[in-house]
């Protein structure tokens, strides 16, 4: 399946991925939109960087995107981390 394809129907499905880079980094949040030649993500903060985690979203060009992960045991992990942080917004 084509990448840009793929991504679409993640954001359909509001489904968590991980991007990753060529220089070996990586972006984990949910896909919300597919443009063109742009995917924009929003994110909860690196896993690796419990202390430091925030709230952003992110426009990647698409050329920069190496490939995707789709099914990982660490979304369900960073789903906890968006509804605390949406929890603690609230409250």
């Amino acid at each position: 399946m084509h990448l840009k394809m793929r991504l679409e129907a993640l954001c359909d499905s509001k489904s968590w991925a991980r991007l990753h880079f060529a220089d070996g980094t990586s972006l984990t949040g949910r896909i919300l939109r597919v443009g063109h030649d742009y995917v924009e993500m929003e994110c909860y903060g690196e896993a690796d960087k419990p202390g430091a985690r925030d709230y952003a979203k992110h426009l990647v060009p698409m050329n920069l995107v190496k490939f995707i992960t789709v099914e990982s045991t660490a979304f369900a992990e960073a789903e906890r981390s968006r509804l605390n942080y949406l929890a603690e917004l609230e409250s």
